[in-house]
């Protein structure tokens, strides 16, 4: 993705993975009763495009807002340009389980039967210590790119969302 001012009228819907995005994605599609588009492929996708997110793989004109992982860039994601951006944000702690979850089992609501701290400690270990620094990374270039490209952002806590979406 490429955050260029005055270059679209597309806002980057950007979040680190498993931090609520498709939960925020379909509250924007409710609320506007508008698609949003994605970055990601139908190559690994095709999930969500099955449970009503139409616009996986659309990135063009016929959607405003568009999900990404950027600056986590998937290979053979569809380019677009955005001169806004909101980043929905979630508590670390959820994030990598959740990202865990997701890895294990393939499935974005599943989750594995067992306590991985318990079962597996070292794995467990390595995997808090190695989506840390993954995420102080994202963030800190999704920061440097809005303060360098002067990027109106907004950041969206995911529990404010999902405790009250009406607030």
């Amino acid at each position: 993705m490429d955050n260029c001012p005055n270059t679209t009228n597309k806002v980057a819907f950007t979040s680190f993975p498993r931090s609520g995005n498709t939960f925020l994605r379909k509250y924007f599609e409710l609320i506007t009763g508008v698609q949003t588009g994605a970055d990601n492929t139908l190559h690994t996708n095709v999930t969500l495009q099955m449970s009503g997110m139409k616009g996986e793989d659309i990135v063009d004109d016929t959607v405003w807002i568009i999900k990404t992982h950027s600056p986590w860039c998937m290979p053979y994601a569809p380019p677009f340009k955005a001169n806004k951006n909101i980043v929905v944000v979630r508590n670390p702690l959820d994030v990598i389980i959740s990202w865990l979850n997701l890895c294990s089992t393939a499935a974005h609501h599943a989750k594995a039967p067992f306590a991985y701290h318990v079962e597996y400690p070292v794995f467990w270990d390595w995997w808090v210590k190695d989506c840390t620094a993954r995420m102080q990374n994202w963030y800190r270039v999704v920061i440097e790119d809005a303060v360098t490209r002067r990027v109106p952002t907004i950041f969206i806590r995911y529990e404010d969302l999902s405790s009250s979406p009406d607030n």
